[in-house]
């Protein structure tokens, strides 16, 4: 599926976003919404539709509807779910590591529930005392 990274940009300039404030909506890197814009990167389905809200539009309009084609949708999944399988295992490790502790999960479920701005503001916290910790753990 060509042009989705193409459609990403065109959209986050008609709504007058910088990369930065589309990053800061959707709780993702500016990094990442440049990947995407690249098509370097695919976002997940969830990705599409905050994109979707985001920009006011369908997620038909956000995968090229002017082009539309009856393979789009069937590039648009083999696309997907290629690059899906790159991180499956690595979300499965993260997954079972949840799974296995309840206060970790109780915890993420909480954090979930804050607005993206909180979230944004606890993470620039919590990731460099990550960092420390984890750095000073293998040392030991």
């Amino acid at each position: 599926m060509k042009g989705f990274g193409e459609r990403i940009k065109h959209f986050r300039l008609k709504r007058g976003f910088s990369q930065e404030e589309l990053a800061s909506q959707l709780n993702v890197s500016r990094t990442t919404i440049s990947k995407w814009e690249c098509s370097k990167q695919t976002p997940s389905i969830f990705d599409f539709l905050s994109l979707c809200s985001c920009f006011q539009v369908t997620l038909d309009q956000l995968i090229e509807p002017s082009s539309y084609k009856p393979d789009h949708l069937h590039d648009f999944q083999l696309l997907y779910l290629t690059r899906k399988r790159e991180s499956d295992s690595r979300d499965d490790a993260i997954l079972k590591l949840i799974d296995k502790q309840p206060s970790l999960k109780n915890l993420l479920l909480q954090f979930s529930s804050l607005s993206p701005t909180l979230q944004k503001e606890l993470l620039t916290d919590i990731i460099p005392l990550l960092k420390k910790l984890f750095s000073a753990l293998q040392r030991q």
